[in-house]
């Protein structure tokens, strides 16, 4: 055959694939335009946030099915059993996890967080305070004491024996409201103590919930990446049987085993970060992430309620106040009344001696003493005044505290706000990045199949590809993350979000 009629065959081929790339281009460019116009369009309410976008996406002709998070509400499950899911897909490995027999939700997992250990020495501590409370309150019970006493005098030639039984009730009547402060004080402290615990608790939450979707963001990271070497090691293969005929050189070759080395180790510490937050939570929840699977947070309701933390501080203020309250000027005043049966009386002591009515009432078999006494410290005052002093700075210290904390409540609180509305703004950016990487990556494919491009822009749109998937889920979870940052922060309980 003549060459000149094979050179231009080949031109005239290499003109089709050319004219038939451009066409393709221009046609992802524009469902791109259209994408992103039909995202800026949509509305993102609290109610359908993250399930309308990941519904609408499943829907549309370009669908993201391949690299979208998990079942996240009915919606998403039935987009999930549609036809155009790659059972290989970040979503189709998380959708098994609901489906396996031993499948866990978060509220299960946040169920955990009772056996966690620090939380188990905060019910210890609220027990403690309310012992210390109830030893308060018996201290109005009047105190009753009962004596035995024994007498063994020798004086001289004189020696004689007297045994007595007592018996003493005592009240203090007034003592300037000093044990009703201290039960008051105690009261407020056994409060500070169960805010304390609740404030933990709540950490717990955040703790585990931060972890649970760093969990899944890590585990999509690790599955886009071996999606990646899965692609590369066949790429490998053909490449290889390429490089056998003669038709591809070995520079090619050897880049895809070098990116294939490369991606095993990405894919490693992808494996560690996934094993760090499974074992995070295992510490703070004694559970495992087996059969874990991912599920959103209930929208928030923006408002503002006051921190377990801040509300700690104020009972704190309260104790305060009552303790200085019992350190006062006021005299007190005691009221005693002692019986006293004489079991054996001195054997000097005659029955005439006993008959007198003055000797002998010292030594009467029946002897009941009443006895109120009224007690003033005259120079206690000096001490008590500079201990009132040091408690009222500690208080103003204390208060400080709370105004601080309350200013720092307002700014997370407008920050994570602002960060949910972030959040949603990014997923649809990321959304549509993803959309426009897989067009891009499926023409750059078809260019690169036909030796159009050089490798390296090849291995540019691969990996354009992949990063976008992971972002597109790490987006989803960062904006789940950012509701539970709000709803902690704005002094709400995070269980009442947990479906």
């Amino acid at each position: 055959m003549n060459p000149i009629k094979i050179l231009l065959m080949v031109a005239t081929v290499c003109l089709g694939l050319n004219a038939k790339t451009m066409a393709d281009s221009t046609k992802s460019k524009a469902t791109q335009k259209n994408t992103v116009d039909k995202l800026k369009q949509s509305e993102i309410t609290p109610a359908n946030s993250v399930q309308s976008i990941l519904a609408q996406s499943m829907q549309s002709p370009n669908a993201l099915s391949p690299s979208s998070l998990s079942d996240r509400d009915t919606d998403l499950q039935e987009a999930v059993q549609a036809d155009n899911i790659d059972e290989n897909s970040i979503l189709e490995t998380f959708k098994s996890q609901k489906d396996s027999p031993n499948a866990m939700s978060l509220r299960d997992l946040l169920k955990g967080v009772d056996n966690n250990l620090s939380l188990q020495a905060d019910d210890l501590l609220v027990r403690q305070a309310s012992k210390d409370k109830t030893v308060a309150q018996l201290s109005f019970i009047p105190r009753v004491d009962v004596g035995y006493s024994f007498d063994q005098q020798n004086k001289g030639s004189l020696s004689y024996q007297t045994q007595a039984a007592q018996v003493t009730a005592s009240v203090n009547i007034f003592n300037g409201f000093a044990d009703i402060n201290n039960v008051r004080g105690k009261e407020a402290l056994l409060q500070k103590s169960v805010e304390d615990r609740k404030y933990l608790k709540e950490s717990l939450y955040l703790q585990v919930i931060q972890q649970y979707y760093a969990y899944f963001t890590n585990l999509a990271n690790e599955t886009s990446l071996q999606q990646k070497l899965k692609q590369i090691n066949e790429d490998i293969d053909r490449v290889s049987k390429l490089y056998g005929q003669g038709l591809s050189t070995i520079d090619d070759l050897e880049s895809l085993k070098a990116q294939a080395s490369l991606t095993e180790y990405d894919i490693q510490n992808a494996a560690l970060s996934v094993e760090q937050s499974r074992l995070t939570i295992k510490y703070l929840t004694n559970k495992d992430m087996k059969g874990v699977y991912v599920e959103a947070i209930k929208d928030p309701i923006y408002k503002v309620e006051q921190r377990a933390d801040i509300q700690s501080l104020m009972y704190q203020n309260q104790n305060l106040s009552f303790t200085n309250k019992q350190l006062n000027f006021y005299p007190t005043l005691d009221l005693s009344n002692t019986y006293t049966f004489n079991i054996q009386v001195p054997n000097y002591i005659t029955p005439e001696q006993l008959a007198n009515p003055i000797f002998g009432a010292n030594f009467a078999t029946n002897l009941n003493t009443l006895t109120l006494t009224l007690t003033y410290k005259l120079f206690d005052k000096i001490g008590l005044g500079i201990q009132k002093q040091s408690l009222m700075y500690s208080y103003l210290a204390t208060q400080k505290q709370i105004d601080y904390k309350k200013l720092e409540q307002n700014k997370d609180v407008e920050f994570y706000r602002k960060s949910i509305e972030v959040a949603r703004n990014q997923i649809i950016s990321s959304r549509a990045g993803l959309e426009s990487a897989n067009i891009s990556f499926e023409n750059i494919k078809k260019k690169y199949d036909s030796n159009l491009i050089t490798f390296a822009d090849y291995l540019q749109a691969l990996s354009t590809k992949y990063s976008a998937e992971a972002t597109y889920v790490q987006s989803l979870n960062n904006y789940e993350l950012q509701k539970a940052n709000y709803i902690f922060y704005s002094g709400q309980d995070l269980e009442d979000y947990i479906k």
